[in-house]
């Protein structure tokens, strides 16, 4: 799990911005929240150009040089580096809960995005680092204590993947196999324009082929009715090709011409819920811009029965602020280059009948 990030240079996070998921309370409610003590799921509030969206990009942006699963989403780099520090790098530091093992690693990016640091850390070990200008290369790694990065195709390929790579076996309990195997189950996605997405694969899907492929057409529609949505689905050909489409009682017609922008949205939820069995974490940007308040709650618990990946999901709705849903420490506020549990933003010791959604209106939390 992703114990603690931190950023600094990248986009409008000009200082350091650090989020921490190891500061818990001890809340006797929701506790399914929580997992191996550290926050599991996370709901971020903030102002419009607070840097949600940036927030998601800057987590996700590990998978742009470990792995080839960089989706649909670049142009969320294009505006890489804070505009007052044009000429400094990026600086991303991640550490990892596996296994009772503390992983971190650390690097440093060009306003090109081009690798300037590696550095890699077990337990306070030091297991890696490289310096791409220099080329000093410290290599403590036992399985990879032979390997020579001078073979590298790309200068600027990731030392650490090229180790992982390139080395024959690892233990699947190794800091390198542990965080390998979690960054390539990272996903971000949304559906404000279309299915924009980092992570978990290289390339787009349709969506039709999905569910007519993987035999989920029973499963979508059941999923729909629980979500308030009533139809009757079906197979159709249109192209030559299968897609998911509406059975009325007198004619038929393709499930994309006829749903709503929301239930679009859904669709795409219910894909990536089902696209793979090994998420690891999942940045869901707005995820309920085009829901209702009912729908937008229904997600928002399925989501958090799901103890098998972390997530954080981004929203301005204020209704979903609630005890009965979340907890005080899993709720976070984004604003002024600083992100924080509401419960440490209030000298007030928060309880479970409190109205958490009233106590923000009134700016108990600002």
């Amino acid at each position: 799990m992703l114990k603690k990030f931190s950023v600094k240079n990248f986009k409008n996070f000009k200082e350091e911005l650090i989020l921490d998921f190891s500061k818990i309370r001890d809340y006797e409610f929701n506790k399914s929240l929580i997992k191996n003590n550290l926050i599991n799921k996370s709901l971020i509030y903030g102002p419009n150009n607070s840097g949600k969206s940036n927030l998601g990009a800057a987590i996700m942006d590990i998978t742009m040089h470990l792995t080839d699963n960089k989706g649909n989403e670049n142009k969320l780099y294009n505006y890489y580096v804070n505009g007052d520090n044009a000429n400094k790098n990026v600086k991303f530091k991640y550490e990892f809960s596996f296994n009772n093992k503390d992983v971190v690693y650390i690097y440093e990016k060009s306003p090109k995005m081009k690798l300037v640091k590696e550095e890699l850390r077990e337990n306070d070990t030091l297991l890696f680092k490289y310096d791409y200008k220099t080329n000093d290369f410290i290599n403590n790694i036992v399985e990879a204590k032979t390997i020579d990065i001078s073979k590298r195709n790309n200068s600027d390929m990731s030392v650490l993947k090229f180790i992982y790579t390139n080395t024959l076996y690892w233990e699947e309990d190794s800091a390198v196999s542990l965080l390998m195997n979690f960054v390539k189950n990272m996903l971000r996605f949304r559906s404000l324009r279309q299915n924009e997405f980092i992570g978990i694969m290289q390339n787009g899907e349709n969506l039709n082929d999905f569910i007519i492929n993987e035999h989920l057409l029973k499963e979508f529609e059941q999923f729909l009715r629980e979500c308030g949505q009533d139809y009757k689905l079906c197979e159709l050909i249109e192209g030559g090709k299968k897609i998911v489409g509406v059975k009325y009682e007198s004619s038929e017609a393709s499930f994309a011409d006829v749903a709503s922008t929301g239930t679009l949205s859904l669709w795409l939820f219910f894909y990536w819920m089902n696209r793979t069995k090994d998420i690891s974490f999942v940045f869901l940007d707005e995820f309920d811009a085009f829901y209702h308040y009912e729908l937008s709650t229904y997600i928002l618990k399925y989501i958090n029965s799901r103890n098998d990946f972390q997530s954080i999901l981004t929203t301005h709705n204020t209704f979903l602020m609630s005890n009965e849903l979340m907890r005080p420490d899993c709720y976070m506020i984004l604003k002024n280059n600083k992100i924080t549990n509401i419960a440490d933003r209030t000298n007030k010791t928060i309880r479970q009948a409190h109205n958490l959604e009233k106590m923000m209106l009134g700016g108990e939390f600002e």
